[in-house]
């Protein structure tokens, strides 16, 4: 679905007005800054409704600040410090557009929208292929399917170092080449997307960037994924380039004890098909 945007209120109507309330709402003695939809329908993004149809105002504010957001305000936490403002027509600050989009993909945009967004992210405001990739893994996006999937079509140039020296590990160590950011169907549903698998085996590869954290699903997500018999070879990027042979072999040592898991016949691997926008 594509809109075509627009502010649709004259200069100070009730959009501008609940724009204004959020952002000092989330600002408080401090600086707070437009993101999500709210920004992107002021940069005129098409893949998002128009100012005046954004329900609930995206603000992003520094990381230790603590509110109780009203109904129609969402409140984003910086990791740092906010990023420097962009002033955008009538006078508002806003977050970068590629840090707009991470937080409109995270809580706001369905997965049918994620090629249109990202695609005028990168076409039509000229964002570096290599900055929306590092936002993406930054936001936890990168594993979800829609959004790898993405990535996936952008090639080598997004790929993280840690992918690269897999990529080189593995080739050199003569191991079967796995399939990448392919996401896998138990039964027919989606059950996960790991960084690579390896067909008909039930091997997964996670590489571990950003680190684990405990806050976000991640460590739950492959528990449930090992309570089916799936084998995981966890690694860092530290060790891909200090530990190589210990990594090959974790793999070897998975893909010689394979099948892992259910039946091969009901784990299939189905790659995304990307829309022609």
């Amino acid at each position: 679905m594509t809109y075509a945007n627009g502010t649709r209120d004259t200069p100070g109507g009730g959009w501008e007005a609940r724009y204004r309330a959020a952002l000092e709402r989330g600002a408080g003695r401090g600086e707070a800054l437009l993101t999500g939809v709210a920004a992107l329908a002021l940069y005129g993004f098409r893949a998002v409704p128009a100012a005046a149809d954004v329900r609930v105002v995206d603000v992003l504010v520094p990381p230790r600040r603590r509110l109780t957001p009203p109904p129609g305000l969402r409140i984003h936490h910086a990791p740092r410090r906010l990023p420097p403002p962009v002033r955008l027509p009538p006078g508002l600050p806003a977050a970068p557009p590629v840090r707009a989009a991470a937080d409109a993909l995270r809580d706001v945009l369905d997965h049918d929208r994620t090629a249109a967004l990202l695609r005028e992210l990168l076409d039509t405001r000229a964002t570096p292929p290599g900055a929306a990739a590092t936002a993406l893994r930054a936001a936890g996006l990168h594993t979800r399917p829609d959004v790898a999937a993405v990535l996936a079509a952008l090639g080598p140039a997004v790929r993280p170092p840690a992918e690269v020296r897999a990529r080189t590990v593995l080739r050199t160590a003569g191991l079967p080449p796995p399939l990448w950011h392919t996401p896998l169907h138990l039964d027919g549903y989606w059950l996960t997307t790991a960084h690579a698998h390896w067909p008909r085996t039930g091997v997964l590869l996670h590489l571990t960037e950003p680190p684990f954290r405990t806050d976000d699903g991640t460590v739950e997500h492959h528990n449930a994924l090992e309570s089916l018999g799936l084998h995981l070879v966890h690694t860092t990027p530290r060790q891909l380039f200090r530990e190589p042979d210990a990594f090959t072999a974790a793999v070897r040592e998975g893909l010689a004890a394979a099948p892992h898991g259910p039946d091969p016949r009901r784990l299939r691997a189905r790659p995304w098909r990307r829309r022609v926008l």
